[in-house]
């Protein structure tokens, strides 16, 4: 575990480190009182990776990172929803069975894309859960960085389940980008929740 927990920290100080969120928001992910980091697509850049190692035979690679993945879901687990726990540590088990199996023959890239889209589509959904949360805390900055971040899961899961990315999706996820941008960048907040975004979510 100490591993996984040492490889999700590597990754994470790897990523682009965002501006530190207003006073009284608390961090999306906290390494220690003062390091803060928005890690949320961290599975996104992780799981092309998983794949395309897994396709070129580099099976130690895409074990690792499969791991990596699976510690991350591991954490963000810890703070979810109770209804989404259970289903969270199906994905954690299952990207582990794909890790320990990773050079088997019965092994395939189908069974990475349903792995990954099923993470992203309850990723979306527990970053949907934050942010209702923020907003009932009044922490507006906060609930833009997660509506934001279930927008970013919601394509991710269309794309990995080879569904049809229709105009109309993008659309409306564009319009969840957009008001997430709002809720973190406007001093009138209510204006942003006029429209509903956490409904339209």
């Amino acid at each position: 575990m100490r591993k996984i927990l040492l490889g999700v920290l590597l990754a994470v100080m790897a990523s682009p480190v965002s501006s530190q969120p207003a006073a009284g928001d608390p961090p999306l992910f906290s390494l220690d009182e003062q390091t803060w980091v928005l890690f949320y697509d961290l599975p996104s850049r992780r799981f092309r990776a998983i794949r395309d190692a897994f396709v070129q035979r580099n099976f130690d690679s895409a074990a690792r990172d499969l791991r990596i993945s699976a510690g991350f879901i591991g954490a963000e687990r810890e703070r979810t929803a109770p209804a989404l726990a259970g289903p969270l540590s199906e994905v954690v088990a299952r990207l582990g069975e794909l890790a320990d199996a990773i050079d088997s023959p019965g092994t395939t890239t189908a069974e990475f894309d349903a792995a990954f889209s099923r993470a992203h589509w309850l990723l979306a959904q527990h970053y949907l859960v934050l942010t209702e949360r923020a907003r009932d805390d009044k922490r507006h900055r906060a609930a833009g960085n997660y509506l934001w971040a279930t927008a970013h899961h919601m394509e991710r899961c269309v794309l990995w389940s080879n569904a049809r990315l229709t105009r109309a999706l993008v659309r409306d996820i564009e319009r969840l980008r957009d008001m997430a941008d709002a809720l973190r960048e406007s001093d009138k907040p209510e204006r942003v929740y006029r429209d509903k975004p956490i409904a339209s979510a």
